[in-house]
């Protein structure tokens, strides 16, 4: 028993944890929200089909992968009472908490660290817990090929890229060269650059190129080459969280320091700068999509509205 406890704490080298991200206030869809629930509730944890929140949906779709103790959701101190409630059927998982908002690149560094620390030789799978996703199988063989990719390339960190269904201005997208080692085209492809919210011109010219995806910005990598980026790109971070009091000394103390940490963006400051990015190319039928926006968030739940809405309380089993 107490060998099992110690790996439970320090984790065997190579296992698969999940990195959920749930801190976004969701300002976009507060319209939306107010009129069909009351109030402005964060996306995330609206249940628009009815039964399970978006949240809730993305750690059942990651579920198979990883399962509940090696999976982190981070949460705004401010929504801590929702996210405790949603995972109560999650009672493994760990919520890690921001006390207030210094930007993604502060909200990914500070549950990374904590996974490093527990777990040094990780793989890391950081998603986003507001996407949809319509062939759920599917995501998750694509999620299989990135974390393979990781294992066979050391230092790599490969994203999940869509294809790209229309020249869409709002999305993100990801450039692709060549092939790595002896993959396909589109089965693992170095990234060139990013794209952000490209104008219409520029987002026909990509998507009829045949060699730009949407990015997810769902991601695999191992935590010391994730760690290594931001030591890299984001020095003055990641010196101030090294320097953050430890919470156990007084959570006031904690927020107060993190408060003035420097505001930074993963997407940009970080993943725009890093070399070695690769990118897995999921096929149309995955039916991947950003709920970011109104009208997509509406299409969405017509299109979902014929299925069955699922219990709350989640029981699910991991895929051989």
């Amino acid at each position: 028993m107490a060998a099992q406890a110690r790996r439970r704490l320090t984790g065997t080298p190579g296992e698969l944890h999940a990195l959920v991200l749930a801190g976004g206030f969701g300002r976009r869809l507060e319209p939306l929200t107010r009129r069909l629930f009351g109030e402005a509730i964060p996306k995330q944890f609206c249940r628009f089909e009815g039964g399970r929140s978006l949240l809730q949906q993305t750690l059942e779709r990651l579920a198979p992968l990883v399962p509940a103790a090696r999976m982190t959701v981070v949460v705004d101190q401010s929504q801590l009472h929702r996210a405790t409630a949603q995972l109560h059927g999650w009672c493994d998982a760990r919520i890690e908490v921001q006390p207030c908002d210094r930007g993604t690149a502060a909200g990914v560094l500070l549950p990374l660290r904590s996974i490093a620390a527990r777990a040094p030789d990780a793989l890391v799978l950081i998603a986003a817990s507001d996407h949809g996703v319509r062939d759920e199988a599917c995501f998750r063989a694509a999620l299989r090929r990135a974390e393979e990719a990781v294992r066979r390339h050391s230092g790599r960190i490969v994203l999940l890229g869509a294809q790209a269904e229309a020249p869409t201005t709002d999305y993100g997208w990801i450039v692709h060269g060549a092939p790595v080692g002896d993959a396909a085209p589109g089965e693992l492809d170095q990234v060139v650059r990013f794209v952000e919210k490209p104008l219409a011109d520029l987002a026909h010219l990509l998507h009829r190129s045949g060699t730009a995806s949407w990015n997810t910005m769902v991601l695999v990598g191992s935590a010391a080459t994730l760690l290594a980026a931001f030591a890299r790109e984001l020095p003055e971070l990641t010196a101030a969280m090294d320097a953050l009091p430890r919470r156990a000394g007084g959570e006031g103390r904690f927020a107060a320091a993190y408060a003035a940490l420097p505001v930074a963006n993963f997407s940009a400051d970080v993943l725009g700068r890093a070399n070695e990015l690769a990118v897995v190319t999921l096929p149309t039928e995955v039916g991947w999509t950003d709920l970011g926006t109104e009208p997509r968030m509406l299409e969405w739940m017509a299109q979902s509205a014929p299925r069955a809405a699922a219990p709350a309380g989640l029981l699910v089993t991991q895929e051989a």
